[in-house]
């Protein structure tokens, strides 16, 4: 076999442990190219990943990706300080099927510059890392939720599959990290706590049975009353959000004990955690959840633990408001 006729590329770039999976490619990817050293919970708070809390009116498992991908994901990495380009198509495009195939040269050639590719459908209707290829056989190397799940863990996807291997929702999907350029950390902490403020206060979102916020508490909330919830979606939001909670109150309470920007900050810190125990509870002594592996999505909910949720999930609301006029006050805003 020829050098010409045989090609294959791989990096180092591999899914970071998460629920949170577009935050652990990101990470994974980034890492292994050298293009940060933030640790999962530092990238959480300063992208603003930590922050978003978005709820379906009966708690469906697409709530947490139901935002504006290419402008979330690209100010994401902006914030800190990387440049990258993001493409994004669905099926109704007209462009869709070209727009594919050449999204596998685009990938490849992230790859032989080293650096892997987010991308959405990696195993299932999650984001993963595209961290190598073989035109042998026509197949990315992809790492994604399987890892955790299956023993072999996640298959080799053919480049014919790009987009796809998530039928309800095949989107092409992915970015490419570009270029490290330098950024002020000071200014990334201010805005990362103004982003929280505006996420909570939302008034409307971008899809009518989706909320986020303050907002987005209301919605769970009276799904669970109502009974109108979906199991398997309800204990997804609660790991999903469980760990996003974690990793703004790791976050918060780091930048106020190494940053003396605003005044405050540990009395933020310690509401961001007591709202983290909160979530700890629901998830681990409540809906008795782990967090290794998918496989308490599948049990029933009883309602007894949807009794237990209710006056968990407002407590949190209430300790939000709280923590949300301090940062106000902190930040000075009006």
């Amino acid at each position: 076999m020829t050098q010409a006729s045989f090609q294959a590329g791989t990096t180092t770039a591999r899914l970071s442990p998460c629920w949170t999976t577009y935050l652990g490619a990101v990470h994974g990817v980034l890492t292994a190219a050298q293009m940060t050293d933030l640790s999962f919970s530092e990238m959480a708070g300063m992208t603003g990943m930590a922050f978003q809390l978005i709820v379906h009116k009966h708690c469906d498992v697409a709530s947490v990706t139901v935002y504006d991908w290419v402008g979330r994901h690209r100010n994401a990495l902006d914030r800190i300080g990387v440049l990258s380009e993001v493409y994004h198509y669905e099926p109704g495009a007209r462009t869709y099927e070209a727009a594919r195939i050449r999204a596998v040269e685009h990938i490849k050639a992230s790859i032989d510059r080293g650096i892997g590719v987010i991308a959405w459908a990696i195993d299932t209707g999650e984001f993963g890392v595209i961290y190598g290829y073989d035109d042998e056989d026509g197949v990315f190397l992809v790492d994604g939720v399987d890892k955790f799940n299956r023993t072999l863990g996640s298959d080799p996807m053919l480049y014919a599959n790009i987009a796809r291997k998530f039928s309800p929702a095949p989107f092409l999907h992915y970015q490419i990290p570009i270029e490290r350029v330098p950024y002020n950390c000071e200014q990334v902490y201010r805005d990362s706590l103004h982003y929280y403020v505006n996420e909570m206060e939302k008034e409307e979102h971008i899809a009518p049975d989706f909320q986020c916020g303050f907002k987005a508490y209301d919605n769970w909330i009276q799904s669970l009353r109502e009974a109108s919830y979906q199991d398997f979606g309800l204990r997804y939001l609660v790991s999903v959000y469980a760990e996003s909670k974690m990793c703004a109150a790791e976050y918060v309470r780091k930048i106020s004990e190494t940053w003396m920007g605003i005044s405050g900050l540990a009395d933020i810190a310690a509401k961001f955690e007591e709202v983290w125990e909160i979530y700890r509870v629901m998830s681990e002594e409540v809906l008795m959840q782990d967090w290794n592996g998918n496989q308490h999505l599948g049990k029933p909910v009883s309602k007894t633990q949807v009794q237990q949720m209710i006056p968990l999930l407002e407590r949190a609301r209430a300790l939000e408001v709280e923590t949300v006029g301090l940062v106000r006050q902190a930040l000075s805003i009006s």
